[in-house]
């Protein structure tokens, strides 16, 4: 395991205030087509487009007029003329050339494909170890009573799972595909977990959060598959309370040259296979391997999350770069 700590100091700031209620942090309205729900018996929007409301009631302006600082230089628009572009990653889904605004409902169609087999499938393709990734993700978190976590694309629950158990205060999980998000709800309420998750259809580029409102956000293997990977960086930077952290486990570049050619033999090859075998739908697989492909490299990302204001930008490499944990700082 590599760590690279590119900040000037690794000393962490003061501590992080006690969080608000979860009903708090949320900000998407609560009509017929919000698309936060709680328990079995909770409304899930059945529009494609967008589950989260945007009308006046919400707690995040979206209208032209709204502006989030990133930094003392920075202003991040949130209506249509954002200053905060997107990057090369919008034109492309894999390795296939795609219109921007086509991208979210790719990515969506993927993941309402594989969804029911979304866990079995992740202990195929990584031997379990991915299990080992995601332990480390959280002992660098240091969940406490106090602290409110935000999981964008966090689909079937495990890191709020983990979070829960190892002591955290409550979470909201926020993610894109409704099939998904109910897989993970199910999940919970079969475990008994009835109030301390809430559960949110929503895009990481227009969170339906509250700004300031967070003590913790993560992003597990969910940043790749954004439309726009610096529009994500900024909505985390908002929405995280000053003294609050960011951690995001992705996909990286393998770091050993050898292991690099066996990797992608593997990615082209057995993964496209599992993928029809068990989840039948070896295209999303090939889907997966590709994202991995065009995703930043460690340095590249680090750069971005700088550049979203984020301070203190660190990152490590497990398993050779195969995965590896970028965190941060929001001061």
């Amino acid at each position: 395991m590599t760590e690279i700590d590119r900040s000037p100091s690794c000393c962490p700031p003061g501590p992080v205030s006690p969080p608000p209620e979860q009903e708090a942090a949320v900000a998407a309205a609560r009509g017929p087509e919000a698309a936060v729900f709680c328990g079995p018996e909770a409304a899930v929007s059945r529009r494609p487009e967008a589950a989260v409301s945007r009308g006046p009631e919400a707690a995040v302006s979206r209208g032209p007029e709204a502006a989030v600082s990133c930094g003392p230089e920075a202003a991040v628009s949130r209506g249509p003329e954002a200053a905060v572009s997107r990057g090369p990653e919008a034109q492309w889904f894999g390795f296939r050339a795609v219109d921007p605004a086509a991208k979210a409902g790719l990515v969506r169609s993927v993941f309402e494909s594989v969804a029911p087999s979304y866990d079995l499938m992740n202990d195929l393709m990584s031997g379990g170890i991915h299990r080992l990734w995601k332990a480390w993700l959280i002992d660098m978190i240091e969940p406490a009573p106090g602290h409110l976590l935000l999981d964008v694309a966090g689909g079937t629950g495990d890191i709020a799972e983990r979070f829960l158990d190892r002591g955290g205060g409550g979470v909201v999980v926020c993610d894109l595909t409704e099939s998904m998000v109910r897989v993970g709800r199910d999940r919970a309420l079969d475990r008994g977990r009835l109030t301390e998750v809430t559960w949110v259809v929503g895009d990481a580029e227009r969170l339906p959060v509250a700004d300031r409102s967070v003590d913790v956000y993560t992003i597990a293997f969910g940043l790749r598959n954004v439309t726009g990977i610096d529009r994500a960086l900024a909505e985390a930077w908002r929405v995280l309370k000053p003294g609050g952290r960011f951690f995001c486990l992705e996909f990286s570049k393998v770091v050993v040259p050898g292991l690099a050619a066996l990797y992608d033999r593997y990615s082209f090859s057995v993964l496209p296979w599992m993928g029809r075998v068990v989840a039948r739908d070896e295209a999303a697989y090939r889907y997966l391997a590709e994202s991995i492909r065009r995703f930043p490299d460690q340095e590249t990302l680090a750069r971005r999350m700088e550049a979203a204001g984020l301070a203190r930008v660190r990152y490590q490499n497990l398993s050779a770069g195969i995965a590896a944990i970028h965190s941060a700082w929001r001061l």
